[in-house]
């Protein structure tokens, strides 16, 4: 088990840097180990939708991950991670993203993550690497 917590934290940290400049106020957790789980976290950004958009997906796919969707207009952007679930096997872990503008250039960055039953990984990560997205978006990450 501790080998394949292991493998999904460094394939999160590879995804965005978590070195996150964020404190990131909202953050959210909802669900159990057993049940699944869904992390959330959000928060202003001093940028403009489209700037935050850019950067985001640019970051997210230079870390690996996959665009598996984008709507621009909409500030709808969805990744995917693939990660191995030791006896499970590979799996992939969504990573949805909504921006919004807040005001004149600013934007609100929302980050989803769901994760299936008996998955593990820690909440400290889980922050960390949301944090990072939120950072993505002001060009800090």
């Amino acid at each position: 088990m501790r080998k394949m917590y292991l493998v999904v934290a460094v394939l999160g940290m590879l995804a965005f840097d978590v070195s996150a400049k964020s404190e990131c106020p909202n953050y959210e957790v909802e669900g159990s180990y057993l049940a699944g789980r869904r992390f959330s976290n959000w928060d202003i950004v001093p940028v403009s939708a489209d700037v935050a958009f850019k950067r985001i997906k640019v970051e997210g796919v230079s870390s690996g991950l996959t665009v598996k969707s984008e709507d621009k207009e909409s500030g709808l952007l969805m990744f995917e991670q693939s990660v191995s679930n030791g006896s499970r096997g590979q799996i992939t872990l969504p990573w949805n993203v909504v921006i919004t503008p807040e005001g004149k250039g600013s934007s609100k960055v929302k980050i989803i993550k769901m994760t299936p039953a008996g998955y593990m990984t820690g909440e400290k990560f889980q922050k960390d690497s949301m944090c990072a997205v939120i950072n993505a978006a002001t060009g800090e990450a």
